[in-house]
């Protein structure tokens, strides 16, 4: 293998680790956790030694935060969690971690705002559209970090450089502009080690992703 083939592969491997750590943030963003998927999780909690973002004081943080609640998560922690989840993202009443865009840009802080409208824009520009299109909003976190996991796998398979220039210009106009107050939120009024993990690493990704994708 030559030089630019090694180069080639390197840089391929850094977008495929990135893909993997954005899709984690889809999952536990977007779905209620359930008993399973935590079992799950906590056994395979060694590989997030593998994670590729830990360059950031962030990442490192949240990094130690997870893997320590994971250690001594039981299965009679799983309903502390899930209504750790339910206070923040889904309600009834309050939510303290709203985790759409617009409500961060607005000035009334409603959904379905400019942001909304923005982000729907550039996944179509790939071709891609949210379920319950008008429903839910698409510019909800999770949905961003899905955008950025079918960039870098794009990335990683293709030599061309849209996908590439488009995690950066995404990241830059969307989530940079409102992960810290969103992952402040999250940390503030949380109860759980793991979702607090879960923000600074989040708020660390997308730091350490504008900056080159700088994967160890």
């Amino acid at each position: 293998m030559n030089t630019t083939e090694n180069r080639a592969f390197a840089d391929s491997e850094k977008y495929l680790e990135a893909m993997a750590a954005f899709s984690f943030f889809n999952k536990v963003l977007l779905d209620a956790p359930e008993k399973e998927y935590m079992n799950t999780v906590k056994e395979s909690a060694a590989l997030f030694d593998e994670w590729c973002f830990q360059e950031s004081t962030e990442s490192l943080a949240g990094l130690a935060m997870l893997k320590n609640y994971l250690k001594n998560y039981k299965h009679e922690d799983f309903g502390e969690l899930l209504d750790n989840f339910n206070k923040l993202f889904i309600g009834p009443g309050h939510l303290f971690a709203p985790p759409w865009e617009s409500v961060y840009k607005e000035q009334d802080h409603t959904i379905f705002g400019e942001a909304t409208l923005q982000v729907r824009t550039r996944y179509r520009k790939f071709g891609l559209e949210i379920n319950n299109l008008n429903k839910e909003p698409d510019d909800h976190i999770a949905f961003e970090c899905a955008y950025l996991n079918y960039l870098c796998a794009a990335a990683a398979a293709s030599e061309g450089t849209a996908e590439k220039e488009e995690i950066i210009s995404f990241l830059a106009a969307h989530p940079a502009t409102w992960v810290d107050e969103f992952t402040d939120k999250m940390t503030e009024n949380s109860a759980t080690d793991f979702y607090k993990g879960i923000a600074s690493m989040l708020r660390g990704a997308v730091k350490e992703a504008l900056s080159g994708l700088s994967c160890r």
